[in-house]
């Protein structure tokens, strides 16, 4: 199979520079050898020379900035339009966590090419604009979803108030949850759709795939909440499927549960996995 190469030009200017820069420098170190008095004249010609080099570098990199923070805003909003946000979360989720050596890969994800080029077909036939020739826009558009993501995480992680489950709020909650799988081994990524969605998190390890539900509620936990589980597992295409709480589930959550084989992790059971897992006491 053939290697795909990907390299970022953010920094090509400064190559350019750099090399122009050079080059004159060996030009003065000639002419002091063979002509100092050309030298000295030369000299202060390099100065300006260098001061315009870096100058026009610094102004021409900040021009390709603002074009490429143009291009990707407008491609989000392309995506927005076209309703196609969950397409791009569901493929970071499904596909970014693939193991090969050449793979492109970002943050904690990990991408095939070949996957890549389909998923940039799709999202072409449904209405965005992004380019055949060159992989600068959907290696852009998948870092800024990664990087948003990732930062909600570790925004809400913070903001943690530890110890008591009654003082987490909802995405806090899956956030604690996120760090759980993540020390049980998993590598865990958030679907990105909040409340009612049947799937909070998608855990894989060992070719086991897990959607988990999400449930911080102040009272017992009803077969709604599996329903929506089990139709997550087919949207997620997961082979397990998890629904915890900070709570206790009802008699018919626990029926349900077992005819579909969904594993119910309660409130109790859940303090005992954060205290062996995160060394964490909860209740």
């Amino acid at each position: 199979m053939a290697r795909h190469r990907y390299k970022d030009d953010r920094d090509s200017i400064w190559d350019i520079a750099a090399s122009l820069i050079g080059l004159y420098f060996l030009w003065l170190v000639f002419l002091y050898i063979t002509d100092r008095t050309a030298y000295w004249r030369q000299f202060w010609y390099f100065v300006v020379f260098l001061v315009v080099v870096i100058a026009g570098s610094f102004a021409w990199k900040e021009f390709r900035y603002r074009r490429k923070q143009k291009k990707l805003d407008n491609l989000i909003n392309s995506i927005k339009q076209n309703g196609l946000e969950d397409d791009v979360k569901n493929f970071i989720n499904r596909f970014g966590m693939h193991k090969g050596k050449d793979d492109w890969k970002y943050l904690d994800h990990s991408f095939d090419w070949e996957q890549l080029k389909i998923f940039r077909k799709v999202l072409n036939e449904k209405g965005t604009q992004l380019s055949l020739d060159k992989w600068d826009d959907v290696l852009s558009l998948l870092r800024n979803y990664i990087h948003d993501t990732g930062e909600k995480v570790i925004r809400d992680s913070i903001s943690l108030n530890p110890k008591k489950f009654t003082d987490l709020s909802g995405p806090e909650f899956e956030n604690l949850l996120y760090r759980l799988f993540e020390a049980m081994g998993y590598t865990v990524q958030p679907t990105g759709k909040t409340g009612d969605q049947g799937g909070d998190l998608i855990a894989n390890l060992n070719g086991q795939r897990l959607v988990i539900q999400a449930k911080c509620y102040s009272g017992t936990v009803g077969n709604k909440a599996v329903q929506e589980a089990i139709a997550a597992k087919r949207i997620y295409d997961c082979n397990r499927i998890v629904v915890a709480t900070n709570s206790s589930f009802t008699k018919e959550a626990f029926e349900l549960a077992r005819v579909w084989n969904v594993e119910l992790v309660s409130g109790e059971k859940l303090s005992e996995w954060l205290l062996q897992y995160l060394k964490e006491s909860w209740g």
